[in-house]
């Protein structure tokens, strides 16, 4: 990964990278940007210049858009949204924070001979400055490395499949199991230095899009100044689904996704043979066509991932081939090859319980407690009045000057806001998505902007359905409070 842009003429970007993380928190970001010349991302000659590029001014437009305790700015400037745009369609994608900006573009060997694993991997930059960002980023790192060898594997399984070669096509098998239980393991490992408090209330609000994004201060998404007339964009933001490498193990085992609360209803399969899916009953009154979340994430990948995942679905045939086989005689061969395929398609299953259990933990808890500070922080609020700098009473018992500075804006908070806890409620508004879950409301909004658990617990589902011999798809227990 490029570590700096080696022509000058960006060194306003490097500048404003090297530094952005003191300027958010001091609250002079936004000011800073307002000020930088309108640069002309067409001089990002190489590949690796163009990533780097759109990696700094993903962070960068991130961090201006959500601030630190500050209403969220519906307006990017010229400065960060024409050169965003520009570099985006380059590496055909989308202006917004994704996937392949902070987990595939963002990292360097701390020893150049060293493996990529997470004992030798550190971040090219973070939101928050925290290492909890980095490790939350550079677990996902090591999962793409840990996974890349099964492309290949896919693509020798499918050929296998194509010379009815059962044998040779159980082995390539086994090693594709082998590599997803890699893959389960590592993102276990998310648990060992990143912590949930942190993550939600601290990284999370920056990763956010700014589609379904109404109750984070967002209803009609961000203007982009200069970019088409200056019109509104609603896109998602950075998000797991975005991930190519677990779109093309769903294309290779015949994994189906559908809308969230939109399922075809499926008949129980007979002697392990699959029944096909019915037509599900049209809606009573419904006119709108629901969307599928996971094929829209491909929308945020890098275009030849896109081409890729496009061909892979044209030519997979891997599910076919085992189908097929279950459905003749049943050899010793045959069963070996049903068992396998089927390990194979349990262990995604196991990779997404491990993801609900996380999601569960680090978000969802997080958002019903509410916001903590066990270990110091602002002083808790007294009920005696104490006197201000200007003589008059302040009837929260702390000093004037001490509540103006607890919210960064050198005024007194709003009604309803917290001495305590600033983020919490900051000029009448919520902090992004970091908020306490309000009582009554189920929904809790992912980062790309859909109602979290059920499409988790959904995937995993369609996940488990595509066995060919079926077996319940049992919730995983919730992680203890004390986890």
């Amino acid at each position: 990964m490029n570590r700096v842009l080696p022509d000058p003429y960006f060194a306003p970007w490097e500048e404003t990278f090297q530094k952005f993380n003191g300027l958010l928190l001091a609250s002079r970001l936004r000011q800073y940007v307002n000020e930088l010349p309108v640069l002309d991302a067409a001089r990002l000659k190489t590949k690796a210049e163009q990533r780097r590029g759109y990696l700094i001014l993903c962070m960068l437009s991130h961090a201006y858009v959500w601030g630190k305790h500050e209403q969220a700015a519906e307006v990017l400037p010229a400065a960060l949204a024409v050169p965003w745009q520009k570099v985006a369609d380059m590496l055909e994608m989308q202006p917004v924070l994704t996937h392949a900006a902070v987990v595939m573009w963002n990292w360097r060997l701390l020893y150049k001979d060293g493996p990529r694993d997470l004992n030798n991997l550190d971040t090219l930059g973070t939101l928050s400055g925290s290492s909890d960002e980095s490790w939350f980023y550079l677990v996902t790192t090591a999962i793409e490395a840990t996974g890349a060898p099964v492309l290949s594997k896919i693509v020798n399984a499918i050929q296998l499949a194509r010379d009815d070669n059962i044998q040779g096509l159980t082995q390539e098998l086994e090693g594709i199991r082998g590599i997803i239980e890699d893959l389960v393991a590592v993102l276990r490992r998310m648990f060992e230095k990143c912590d949930p408090y942190v993550f939600y209330w601290k990284v999370r609000p920056y990763l956010a899009g700014w589609e379904n994004m109404a109750e984070a201060g967002l209803p009609n998404g961000v203007r982009y100044e200069g970019v088409d007339n200056g019109e509104y964009k609603k896109l998602a933001g950075g998000s797991a689904a975005q991930s190519s490498l677990i779109h093309a193990l769903d294309i290779a085992f015949g994994v189906e996704h559908h809308p969230t609360g939109f399922r075809p209803n499926k008949a129980g399969a007979a002697n392990g043979t699959p029944a096909p899916a019915t037509t599900p009953a049209p809606a009573a009154v419904s006119t709108v066509k629901p969307t599928n979340f996971i094929q829209k994430m491909r929308f945020y990948m890098p275009g030849p991932h896109r081409s890729f995942l496009t061909h892979l679905t044209e030519v997979s045939n891997i599910r076919q081939f085992v189908t097929e086989k279950a459905a003749g005689k049943r050899t010793t061969e045959v069963e070996k090859l049903i068992t396998v395929y089927d390990e194979c398609v349990h262990q995604i299953k196991v990779f997404r319980d491990v993801h609900i259990q996380m999601v569960t933990l680090y978000i969802v808890m997080q958002a019903n407690r509410g916001p903590s500070i066990s270990h110091g922080g602002f002083a808790p609020q007294q009920k005696a009045e104490a006197p201000t700098t200007n003589g008059t009473a302040d009837k929260s018992g702390a000093p004037a000057a001490s509540v103006a500075a607890s919210n960064g804006t050198g005024e007194k908070p709003s009604k309803g806001s917290s001495i305590l806890y600033p983020q919490k409620v900051i000029f009448g508004a919520p902090y992004g998505l970091a908020k306490k879950q309000e009582a009554g409301n189920d929904v809790v909004r992912g980062t790309g902007g859909t109602d979290l658990i059920p499409f988790l617990r959904q995937s995993r589902d369609e996940t488990n359905e595509s066995k060919i011999v079926p077996t319940p798809s049992i919730t995983p227990r919730k992680q203890s409070t004390a986890a």
